[in-house]
């Protein structure tokens, strides 16, 4: 397919993922004016991957891209993700219904997340970027707010999804397929990093963080929610209790052996390895916490579980007992600020 790359895309800034050097931009490619490397625009998503996603080839994910591109056109965002799943044929049924009520929920959770999250003055005057956009829930609860926001991911298929759901709310919002350990703009071209449900995805939380801050500019922020390696309760991708106290060598074979899923892509980190990491990529400023309950969280756990959630959140305002319970909480917020 040949596309047009927009004015803007230009404008954003990207550079090379690979060696940070200048893009020459032509109808439907980037073309790296120093290691020589190309990257096609697909579908209108420029496509800067390194490295395919551990689920699916770089081609395969493209094209499955595109059948959904045909089959979502006038379509709602729900039929587009069950046509999804209905693509995804190894998924399932029940598995598959969890998965597109938690699309379809994402976007309360995420603007819910946003309105938690305070927005100092210079996090206010720029574009804002969301690491592992998945269907665009985020980026498009930060558009709605005002916020000229870029979403990423390493899933062509899950951004044109993503796609879709900012146009059916009306916003704009700018994607990119792409590495978040190698991203694809200039130095300091953001002045916030968000990563909501993300970081435990990544190949290597520490150069994501290290990546991010590089694209962020003087006094920026990058904010964090993520699985919590040392949680007490069960491993909320697998349902496996223990999981983070088994050595990372062994988790695969571990969580294979309770439930015969895989686990070789879920690397969470604990509070003291996500604040080691902030530091190491340069943060300032950093916080690691326990994470609130959100409402659409607090939901699912029903009568019983809303009144543990109230003791949870009791406990996490307590100063003495919220240092505690950041080692075993089920989630962690992190904050930090580009020095």
């Amino acid at each position: 397919m040949t596309v047009s790359l927009a004015a803007a895309d230009v404008a954003l800034g990207f550079a090379c993922p690979r060696c940070h050097r200048e893009l020459a931009a032509t109808h439907d490619v980037y073309r790296c004016a120093g290691c020589g490397a190309r990257f096609p625009v697909v579908l209108g998503i420029p496509d800067f991957r390194l490295e395919p996603d551990p689920w699916i080839g770089l081609e395969e994910d493209r094209e499955k891209a595109r059948r959904l591109e045909a089959v979502g056109r006038g379509a709602s965002l729900e039929a587009m993700v069950r046509a999804y799943w209905s693509m995804t044929p190894g998924t399932p049924a029940a598995q598959a219904a969890r998965f597109v009520d938690h699309v379809l929920s994402a976007y309360e959770r995420s603007r819910e997340w946003l309105g938690r999250i305070d927005a100092p003055a210079p996090a206010r005057s720029g574009e804002w970027l969301d690491l592992g956009t998945g269907t665009g829930d985020l980026a498009t609860a930060a558009a709605q707010q005002g916020v000229a926001t870029v979403g990423i991911d390493i899933a062509m298929r899950w951004l044109v999804v993503a796609r879709r759901r900012a146009e059916l709310a009306g916003v704009a919002v700018r994607f990119v397929c792409c590495n978040a350990e190698y991203l694809p703009f200039t130095d300091g071209a953001f002045a916030r990093v968000m990563s909501l449900g993300t970081l435990e995805h990544c190949r290597s939380a520490d150069q994501v963080l290290g990546d991010a801050r590089r694209v962020l500019r003087r006094g920026g922020d990058v904010r964090v929610r993520t699985v919590n390696r040392f949680t007490i309760l069960a491993e909320p991708h697998v349902g496996v209790w223990g999981v983070g106290f088994v050595p990372r060598r062994w988790a695969d074979r571990y969580v294979r052996a309770r439930t015969g899923q895989g686990y070789e892509h879920h690397r969470p980190l604990s509070s003291r390895e996500l604040a080691r990491a902030l530091a190491a990529a340069g943060f300032g400023d950093i916080r690691v916490d326990a994470a609130p309950l959100l409402r659409a969280e607090r939901a699912r756990l029903g009568g019983l579980g809303w009144a543990a959630a109230a003791a949870y959140e009791r406990i996490r305002r307590t100063p003495l007992a919220r240092r505690a319970l950041r080692w075993t909480a089920p989630l962690l917020e992190a904050s930090g600020v580009a020095a």
